[in-house]
Formats: structure tokens, C-alpha cells, sequence
């Protein structure tokens, strides 16, 4: 059944959740009480405080909200059901989708720009807050649990602990799309090269082992969020989208008329 989202209510909650980002990654007075606050907790209470603020941020539905507003439609009533850039095309094409990226990789800055506010020292509170952002990311408290499988967010949270690392990951995304045409085969790509960035700076001794931790933990978060998926993979039943789908789809259209000639 095709739901109904309304673009006015869709449209509040787009400029709520962009407030909030801005306002986590921006210099201001409310960071300074964030971290004033929080000095005076526990450290387990900051970590614990790291991940529930990054899995709150996490829960923001970028792709519900931006395809409510654009066709005040629900993106779960397309596609895989899921949140996320590729669904969003799928539902609303390209611009939809980048939107849809661009804000989930924030929503990984921003989660762990908040477990540095609230715990400034501490690696492990911005892996937990990575961590929450990938749980929001994927059963959202805002839509009953549901969500995406959290590709673009732990792209974003591995770029906040190291922004180089975007070199390595972001190439995927059209690569993905041009040439690969499986979303889930590109995610888990993606998962693989963030740990591989991460391991080889703990080995060389310039990057902490928390960090290839994070990835380790963004793999197993994205794995079984794709499940599914992974079991197509291996039946080899994964649907292909996007460029390739319809090269594939124009091919066999032009080999059955090629047949259909022939046989005339």
C-alpha cells in the first residue's frame, strides 16, 4: 500500500535535522556546553552518551524525509524498503540520491563531532559514536526501526576520524553505479577498503588500532543489515541497477528483436 508522507511535515523535519547537524559541526556556544556538561560524568557515562548521540543523529531518515518532500511519498514503499542513497533513486532518481548521500555521510561527521565534544580524549567515544550512527542509520528510532544498511554513514564517520579516507571510498560510489550495478557488493567493497585504510595505519603506527576496530564493527553493522542480500549474492539472484541494468536491459532487448528478424 502506497503511503502518504506530507511535504509541509517532511519539510520542518529536513530543516530540524539540518539545524542540528550545523549546529554539532559549527563553532558555537551550545558545543562549549555540550562539553562543559559532560566533563563532569563518568567515562562510561560518556561513552554510553556517545553512542546514544550518535545513534540518535544516525536515526535521522535522510532519504524518507527528502523523497517525502520532493513526491510526499514514503521511500519504504519502493525499491528494497530501505533508506538510503539507492533506494532514494530509485524512488526519486539521481538528485534525490545525492541529497540523500550527502546527508548521511554528515550525519557521520556529526556523530563523531559529538563524542569529541562529550569525551575530547577518548578514541573508543568516537568509534561507539560511529558505532550509533551505523544503529540509527539502519533501525532508525524515528520510522520503527527501520532504515538503510549504512554505507554512506560509515563512509561519513571514517572520514571524521580521517578525512583522507574519503579518497579511498567516495571513488566507489560511482564506480558502484557505473560499473559494478550492485548496490550491496559496493557496500561491502566499501566496508572492506575502510578497514584496510584503517589496519594499515595502526600497522605503520601513524593511525590506532580503535579505528580498524571501528571498521571491523561498521562491516559486521553493514553485513547484517544486508543479509538478504548477501544471500542473492551468493545465489546469484542480486539485482543490477542503475546504468548497467539498463545497458544489460537494452542489450537483451536488442538481441530478442535481433532474434525475433531472424526468424521472421
Amino acid at each position: 500500500m502506497k503511503r502518504r508522507v506530507y511535504r509541509g511535515g517532511a519539510l520542518l523535519a529536513l530543516i530540524a535535522a539540518s539545524v542540528v547537524i550545523a549546529i554539532i559541526l559549527t563553532e558555537n556556544s551550545f558545543r562549549g556546553q555540550i562539553s562543559a556538561t559532560a566533563a563532569s560524568w563518568t567515562d562510561a557515562g560518556r561513552w554510553i552518551a556517545a553512542a546514544l548521540g550518535g545513534y540518535l543523529l544516525g536515526s535521522i531518515p535522510f532519504g524518507f524525509i527528502i523523497v517525502a518532500v520532493l513526491h510526499e511519498r514514503d521511500i519504504r514503499d519502493s525499491g528494497s524498503g530501505r533508506t538510503g542513497g539507492t533506494n532514494a533513486m530509485r524512488a526519486s532518481g539521481m538528485g534525490a540520491a545525492t541529497v540523500t548521500v550527502v546527508g548521511d555521510l554528515l550525519k557521520g561527521f556529526a556523530g563523531v563531532a559529538l563524542a569529541r565534544l562529550i569525551f575530547p580524549t577518548s578514541t573508543w567515544a568516537e568509534v561507539f559514536g560511529g558505532w550509533g550512527v551505523l544503529l540509527g542509520h539502519n533501525a532508525s528510532i524515528y520510522l520503527g526501526f527501520r532504515g538503510g544498511a549504512g554505507t554512506a554513514p560509515s563512509m561519513g564517520v571514517a572520514g571524521a576520524v580521517w578525512w583522507p579516507s574519503l579518497i579511498f571510498t567516495i571513488p566507489f560510489l560511482p564506480i558502484g553505479l557505473l560499473v559494478i550495478g550492485i548496490a550491496s557488493l559496493t557496500s561491502l567493497i566499501i566496508g572492506i577498503v575502510i578497514i584496510v585504510v584503517f589496519g594499515l595505519r595502526a600497522l605503520t603506527g601513524v593511525g590506532p588500532w580503535e579505528y580498524a576496530a571501528y571498521g571491523i564493527g561498521a562491516l559486521v553493522l553493514v553485513g547484517f543489515a544486508l543479509r538478504p542480500n548477501i544471500k542473492r549474492l551468493l545465489n546469484g539472484t542480486e539485482p543490477i541497477v542503475g546504468p548497467r541494468a539498463r545497458r544489460i536491459e537494452k542489450r537483451a532487448a536488442q538481441s530478442a528483436n535481433s532474434s525475433a528478424r531472424s526468424g521472421s
